[in-house]
Order: C-alpha cells, then sequence, then structure tokens
C-alpha cells in the first residue's frame, strides 16, 4: 500500500463502515487513478477537494434525506427540525430587538429619537442583525434554502465578530458569552449540515410569519405579568428566570419535551428537541454568570431549569436511541467528484 492510498483511506474512514464495505475499494481506486492523471506517480497527498467531498458524502449519508435509510433519514429529519427550531427563536429575538431599535431610533410619528445621528450607528447595525434573522427563518419557511443558509451565515459571522470583540476588550465575558453563543451556533449548524441536495424541502408561507406572532404574545404576557402591580419584590425576583425569552423558551421544551416522552411522538421530533436544549442547558446554568450570589433567586430559578432540561435532554436520547430503526446497509449516494 501507497503513501497515498493509505491516505485515501483514512480520509474514508469518514464514511460509515457499512458504505465503507460497499464501496470503498472502488472509490479508492477512483481517487488514485484521478491522482495518476493529475500527478503521475509523485502524488502523495490528496487533493483538499477530494477529503471536503467525502466529508460532505459522510454528513449526507449520516444526516439522510430523500431515499436515505431509516435510521439516517430519521436522524436527517431531527437536524432539520432543529434547524427550523432554532431559526424560529432566532427571528422570535429579532422582532423583539427590531421592536426596541425602533423605539431608541424614534422614526415613527410623534416619537422622539433618543440617540444622536452619531449615536445611532450601533443601533442601526444591531436592527440590520435582527432583520437578518428574521429573513433567514421566512426563507428557510418558504423552502429557500441558499437563501437562508447565506442570510444565517450572514447573523453568525456579525455574533461571531461581536464575541470577539468582547472577549478582547474583556476576557471575563468569554465565560458568559460562550454558553450563549452556543443558541446560535447549533441552528446554524443544523441548517448547513442538514439541507444539503438530498434533503427534503417544504414550504410553509403562514409559519413564516409564526415569529411575528409569538412575538406579539411574549409583549402582551410580558405586560400582564409586570403591570398586576400587585406582586412583591420577591415574586418578581423568583419570575425574572421565566420572563425573558430564554425562560419562556426554557418552558416551552420542558413541556414539549415531556408531552413527546409520554405522547411516544417520532424519534425525528424528540431527537430535535434534545438538539435544541443541548445549548439552553449551558446557557440557562448560572455557573457561567459572573458576579452572582448563589442564595439569589434568580440563580436558584437559573439552576433550576439547567438541571430540568439536561435530565429532559438525556431522556430525550435514550428514548429516541432505543425507537430509532437498527443501522443497516447505507444507501448508495454517487460517488464524490474526482479530479
Amino acid at each position: 500500500m501507497t503513501l497515498l492510498e493509505e491516505r485515501y483511506r483514512l480520509a474514508l474512514r469518514m464514511l460509515p463502515a457499512s458504505y465503507r464495505a460497499e464501496r470503498e475499494e472502488e472509490m479508492v481506486e477512483a481517487f488514485l487513478e484521478g491522482a495518476r492523471h493529475a500527478h503521475g506517480e509523485r502524488g502523495t497527498q490528496p487533493d483538499w477537494g477530494e477529503v471536503v467531498s467525502i466529508a460532505a458524502l459522510a454528513i449526507r449519508i449520516r444526516v439522510g434525506g430523500i431515499g436515505a435509510a431509516p435510521r439516517s433519514r430519521a436522524v436527517g429529519d431531527a437536524v432539520r427540525l432543529a434547524a427550523l427550531l432554532g431559526l424560529g427563536y432566532q427571528a422570535v429575538i429579532g422582532w423583539i430587538g427590531l421592536a426596541f431599535s425602533v423605539q431608541v431610533l424614534g422614526p415613527l410619528p410623534g416619537q422622539s429619537p433618543v440617540l444622536t445621528p452619531r449615536g445611532a450607528a450601533p443601533e442601526l447595525v444591531s436592527a440590520a442583525e435582527s432583520l437578518v434573522w428574521i429573513a433567514a427563518f421566512a426563507a428557510l419557511a418558504l423552502g429557500r434554502v441558499r437563501a437562508a443558509k447565506l442570510l444565517a451565515g450572514l447573523g453568525l459571522l456579525y455574533v461571531l465578530a461581536m464575541f470577539g470583540v468582547d472577549a478582547f476588550t474583556w476576557p471575563r465575558s468569554l465565560v458568559d458569552s460562550a454558553p450563549h453563543l452556543l443558541v446560535t451556533v447549533v441552528p446554524v449548524a443544523a441548517l448547513l449540515t442538514a439541507y444539503h441536495r438530498d434533503a427534503p424541502v417544504r414550504r410553509s408561507p403562514p409559519l413564516s410569519a409564526l415569529p411575528l406572532g409569538l412575538t406579539v404574545a411574549y409583549a402582551a404576557a410580558v405586560l400582564a405579568v409586570t403591570g398586576l402591580g400587585g406582586g412583591t419584590d420577591t415574586a418578581a425576583a423568583w419570575a425574572a428566570g421565566w420572563l425573558d425569552p430564554q425562560g419562556v423558551a426554557t418552558a416551552a421544551l420542558l413541556v414539549a419535551g415531556l408531552v413527546s416522552l409520554l405522547r411516544g411522538t417520532a424519534p425525528a421530533g424528540r431527537l430535535a428537541l434534545a438538539v435544541v436544549a443541548v445549548p439552553l442547558v449551558a446557557a440557562r446554568s448560572p455557573h457561567f454568570l459572573i458576579d452572582v450570589a448563589p442564595a439569589q433567586p434568580l440563580t436558584i430559578t437559573l439552576t433550576a431549569q439547567s438541571a430540568a432540561l439536561l435530565l429532559l435532554c438525556l431522556a430525550l436520547i435514550v428514548s429516541t436511541v432505543r425507537a430509532l430503526p437498527r443501522p443497516h446497509a447505507a444507501a448508495l449516494p454517487g460517488l464524490p467528484r474526482t479530479r
């Protein structure tokens, strides 16, 4: 075995064993033939494009779409649903942020702007980011996958840039910001990996307006709770952990997860809820908050939320693994393109 063949076989280990058993020899022969045509007998390193194509094929097999094996298709449906749920959450946050930006900038009739033109620039950037997430979810709901990937990628790049700036100016913010970054990274990664060329694409125009409806309902509920005026400061402190958007998302996930476990919903739905809940486990953990006293009501609430989400994730994953079809020989998409 030559060094080049050994490296090709090492790259092919990214593929499932069942797929390699069917196609490894054929693929190695095709890759070696392409390498001989390109470099003669001098080549010792696979082309990066070939390695990327193998990685993309491995994702398409494991996160299956149309024509995939039942187990792979269930995993693919779960990751696609997780992308939809995660982007929906980002769209709700986008609507909330956009409403705040409008209030601060004051473009409505009879409303005075709070900021000077120079000071308004960061708020305009924030409003643009909110619109990007809103448009990304709407594009996915309308079946415009490429547009959704582009917009979500732009939104993620902005979040990563802001994360880098905060880490550079105040390194301690890494402790507080890193878990919250996962809430953005996970759905975007799910979108980029699960919506490949074999993925089914469903179009639902009414779904694109759902984040706005949820935002209005959330605002009305918060105003109703905070406007009662009869509660004590202690009661408000205990409720604070459930009134922010992440707190509401946590409550919704706990209810949806328990319902799915009790009713025995499809494995894809249970796995999707587990995927979405994982970043919230870290984001709601008070361990990552700086300068927060352990005995504060908010800290106790966040600890309970994080622990409940963790137990729910474990239960969802265990039940999903038991319910998934057993793996068998994978469906055989075409060979990756060689030189």
